[in-house]
């Protein structure tokens, strides 16, 4: 049986709530954001380029909350951000446009 990738244990769910959310969701969207923020400054391109990132990651975590076997408040919390960063990205998508 072939081992699976770490994207693909991550996208799937199969890792730790704590590494999902903290490595591949804060942690991941920050790095990539500054990345993309020291190329292109403008922050239209910040959130064009990160969002694809955060819908891979959005869904990693929910699917990683969901076979959580913790304490169940850091799934629903794990939940909650990632329903506000979602919700940040967009609403600061649609006002960036307004700046182009």
């Amino acid at each position: 049986m072939k081992k699976k990738h770490l994207f693909k244990k991550f996208i799937d769910g199969d890792l730790s709530l704590a590494l999902s959310f903290w490595v591949f969701g804060l942690i991941g969207l920050l790095l990539l954001g500054l990345i993309v923020t020291l190329i292109l400054p403008k922050m239209i391109f910040v959130r064009l380029f990160t969002y694809p990132y955060l819908i891979y990651a959005s869904i990693g975590i929910w699917k990683s909350s969901e076979k959580y076997k913790g304490k169940k408040i850091f799934s629903i919390l794990a939940k909650i951000m990632v329903v506000i960063w979602n919700i940040n990205q967009f609403f600061g998508l649609i006002f960036s446009l307004g700046g182009i």
